[in-house]
């Protein structure tokens, strides 16, 4: 007799416990989300080479020491297409004058762009805007010039002081692009500063770089130790 009374006690208490536990999880209106996890402060970021192609953190990684072989071709990113395209429309509709004026270019087409410049300007002036082949972002397919229609006597000089350019400082980010090489940082990008060279990076990392005011060398520690 007692042990049948004991047994329905600690069942009424297993059923009560339960009870409680079940309420508790009903009301409680907690959602777990990524908004609390943070990456450790001093993680390196993960380098791989795959057929000549460096990858860093999953991003195609291309400068003046990191280069990509004349084979790889992967032609125009069409994500990095169809956002650049939602910017455009989103400038005009503040009234300002942006185009697209280069996007993908490969192994061989950087090889005509750098001679012809060099004809233009000269080969000192080239080698500060324009990559070498194999050193250049467009072959990613994943870099953009974007540029107006305004008259300057000198774009790469005054492009930057466009209402153009300003807006695009601003707002890049929010496509998910960044200044590839962003003013006063040329001895990390290894570039002067280009305000019309658009690279995709995807929103997320897009606003990092712009709030950090950084660039991809500094970011992923890339830069070349002296």
């Amino acid at each position: 007799m007692f042990k049948r009374i004991m047994v329905i006690i600690i069942a009424c208490l297993i059923i009560c416990a339960l009870t409680i536990v079940s309420i508790i999880a009903f009301n409680n209106d907690y959602k777990p989300t990524n908004k609390y996890v943070t990456k450790p402060q001093n993680a390196l970021p993960f380098h791989n080479k795959t057929q000549g192609v460096t990858h860093v953190n999953g991003h195609v990684l291309v400068n003046r020491q990191i280069a990509l072989p004349p084979s790889y071709k992967p032609g125009e990113d069409k994500v990095a297409k169809k956002q650049l395209k939602k910017l455009i429309k989103e400038s005009r509709k503040k009234h300002l004058d942006l185009m697209i004026t280069s996007g993908y270019r490969s192994y061989q087409d950087q090889e005509k762009v750098v001679k012809s410049f060099e004809k233009k300007d000269g080969k000192a002036k080239t080698e500060k805007f324009a990559a070498k082949p194999g050193h250049s972002e467009h072959q990613t397919g994943l870099a953009f010039d974007v540029g107006t229609q305004k008259p300057m006597e000198d774009f790469h000089e005054d492009f930057e002081h466009t209402k153009e350019a300003k807006w695009l400082a601003k707002h890049a980010s929010d496509y998910g692009f960044i200044i590839r090489y962003p003013k006063g940082q040329e001895s990390e990008t290894g570039y002067n500063y280009e305000p019309w060279h658009l690279r995709y990076v995807g929103p997320q990392l897009a606003k990092t770089i712009d709030r950090k005011n950084t660039n991809l060398e500094r970011y992923y520690h890339l830069m070349k130790k002296g």
